[in-house]
């Protein structure tokens, strides 16, 4: 599970689908060799919440970046 507090002043104190934490987990991963190019991994976060997601992290060969995509469901305005 990845998680981020987005603005617990204001009443919201987790962002059903955190991206940036995602990514800095496979970067995390990577970087301490838990995980190697290429990869793919799941997280699921927002159940709690009721607002669930599922994001997917990829790791490719010769490419520096995380990439994360995946599904959220959006937040009340």
């Amino acid at each position: 599970m990845a998680r981020t507090p987005v603005a617990p002043a204001g009443g919201v104190v987790e962002d059903p689908a955190t991206g940036a934490a995602a990514a800095a987990l496979g970067a995390y991963l990577r970087e301490r060799g838990e995980i190697s190019a290429p990869a793919t991994f799941e997280i699921a976060q927002g159940i709690e919440m009721g607002r669930p997601s599922l994001l997917t992290v990829s790791i490719v060969e010769d490419d520096p970046r995380i990439r994360v995509s995946g599904t959220a469901v959006p937040m009340p305005s």
